[in-house]
């Protein structure tokens, strides 16, 4: 765990580095104003391209795919074509225009038109906070009511105004109307016997023939005691609507007054009565539930201030909470007398959990973490 010390000194080693490549900057440049002319062009040195209204060089603008392939169903609202522009020299820093990035259909089976709508497919990308972050060209998706099978497309994707080489996506389309599969959305889930809504929510999805209702079957597996909570049925179904890609599996709790501790069940797709394919991966799931007779002791808090600037500081809150259960963790800036206000609740994990606020710097603000309860509703982790 960091201390404040520790941030403090890598935030002095970030200053140093920052302050070693500025001096590196002024001594280049200095020397270049100094130079004679024939020293400042030389033999060799690249064009500089083209430049953008008010200096920056586009040709130190680099795109790189994050995905240069990708497979998307039918049914999916639009293409997303992933990329990031890098800034590759320092003349790219330059920019004071934001980048436009074109996508441009190239080739394949599927035809733009009748499978996807490529007019106006940019992507503008801001100088400031832009580069060297993740984007995407938006590439609308048409659906059709006739089976063509698995299609390809060819997309180029270029800045706008470069003379830099465009990059190539490969996009495979898989029709809406063949046989997808299903699975489970997390490997994990966590609910308390004794939560608010009174039962488990387990969340499924499926790719493909989403036009058609499914059901799916699956199988719960557990200790007695702990089956005993889920109603002691072994073998349930959970039924996809038309148009649906995803659907929540709804598990009744019966809540016990026996103190029986936390325990783990795993659920296990069976079948779908449409022929989907399980999920590789994705086929089970297990579902821990909290038991509101044994409690777990408190947990420690930890809190790191810092400093926001513009007159607000800021706090960063977490703690280890045991899975099946929640903490609630409250502020008062009136001392210990209050009145306390619930900040954030940190649900049950493997790993710490952790929350921010931000307040007045004028302000005393306290923090404290109530003792564990139930967890109130079903957690994907």
């Amino acid at each position: 765990m960091k201390t404040m010390q520790d941030t403090r000194c890598g935030h002095a080693r970030g200053i140093q580095r920052a302050w070693a490549r500025a001096a590196m900057l002024l001594l280049t440049a200095c020397a270049l104003a100094h130079a004679p002319a024939s020293a400042q062009s030389l033999p060799g040195d690249r064009d500089p391209g083209p430049v953008l209204p008010g200096g920056g060089d586009l040709t130190g603008l680099a795109l790189h795919l994050e995905y240069p392939t990708l497979e998307v169903a039918e049914n999916r609202a639009y293409i997303p074509l992933f990329f990031t522009v890098k800034a590759t020299d320092f003349a790219a820093l330059g920019l004071s225009t934001d980048i436009t990035v074109r996508a441009k259909y190239v080739g394949g089976t599927a035809k733009p038109g009748e499978d996807f709508d490529v007019t106006d497919s940019i992507r503008v990308v801001p100088v400031q906070g832009g580069l060297n972050s993740l984007s995407w060209v938006q590439v609308p998706m048409v659906q059709d009511e006739e089976n063509e099978g698995t299609e390809t497309a060819t997309f180029e994707l270029s800045i706008d105004g470069s003379t830099n080489a465009p990059v190539q996506m490969q996009v495979t389309i898989l029709d809406d109307q063949e046989v997808g599969e299903v699975g489970f959305v997390s490997p994990r889930f966590q609910i308390n016997e004794g939560a608010t809504n009174g039962h488990a929510e387990i969340r499924l999805w499926r790719t493909l023939n989403t036009r058609k209702a499914a059901t799916v079957t699956y199988r719960v597996e557990g200790s007695p005691a702990a089956m005993a909570i889920l109603g002691d049925q072994a073998q349930r179904t959970v039924t996809f609507q038309p148009g649906a890609s995803q659907v929540f599996a709804r598990i009744p709790l019966a809540n016990n007054a026996e103190a029986q501790g936390t325990q783990d069940v795993t659920l296990t797709l069976v079948s779908s009565d449409d022929g989907m394919k399980l999920m590789k991966g994705y086929e089970s799931t297990v579902l821990t539930l909290g038991d509101d007779e044994t409690l777990p002791p408190p947990v420690e808090l930890s809190i790191r201030e810092f400093d926001n600037g513009s007159g607000e500081r800021g706090a960063q809150l977490s703690a280890m909470v045991p899975r099946g259960y929640q903490v609630r963790v409250e502020h008062s800036d009136n001392g210990t007398e209050g009145p306390w206000q619930v900040t954030w609740i940190l649900e049950g994990a493997d790993t710490e959990r952790i929350a921010f606020n931000s307040f007045a710097a004028s302000a005393m603000r306290m923090f404290r973490a109530l003792p564990p309860e139930p967890l109130s509703y079903t957690y994907p982790w």
